[in-house]
């Protein structure tokens, strides 16, 4: 089942949060895990409807309430988040990958929310591919409960064989 939720702000700020769930039979054609197939995978997406600039910390917090409380109300609910470089996003170090800032920002503003509202036993796993090429580097987040953490752990592992 998909998820989609709205946040608007009074300076016209609209983002659109999508939880897209993984079809079961994409996730094991990555894994035979049994305890991964237990779990159930959504996509996380960020759409920016409308606004420009930088998006401010009401609309971030408002982010990561959506997925903390998600996360919490679906037991065996694991977020993915895929930080994509295909669109410019406004930062202020400019010497650092669109990628690369997505990541920052994202895990700052999670993390800081989590510790924030006590929201203990939820997890944001970043998981980094390499390249020579900083700029081709890849980011990505799982965002899991602790319970689930080892096998997030394992997945990661057959992925980046993959």
């Amino acid at each position: 089942m998909d998820f989609s939720f709205d946040i608007e702000n009074e300076k016209g700020d609209h983002i659109l949060v999508a939880l897209s769930n993984y079809d079961h039979t994409i996730i094991s054609a990555v894994t035979d895990d049994p305890d991964a197939l237990e779990l159930c995978f959504y996509d996380v997406s960020l759409v920016r409807k409308s606004g420009t600039g930088m998006v401010g910390y009401k609309v971030l917090m408002s982010i990561a309430r959506i997925l903390a409380d998600f996360l919490q109300q679906q037991e065996a609910a694991v977020l993915c988040f895929y930080c994509d470089g295909v669109n410019e996003v406004y930062r202020h170090h400019m010497d650092v990958p669109p990628q690369q800032y997505r990541s920052q920002l994202f895990s700052r503003m999670f993390d800081m929310y989590v510790r924030k509202f006590h929201k203990d036993g939820v997890v944001n796993y970043p998981v980094v591919i390499v390249d020579e090429n900083p700029w081709k580097s890849q980011f990505a987040h799982f965002i899991c409960r602790d319970s689930h953490l080892e096998i997030i752990k394992r997945v990661r592992e057959i992925l980046m064989v993959k």
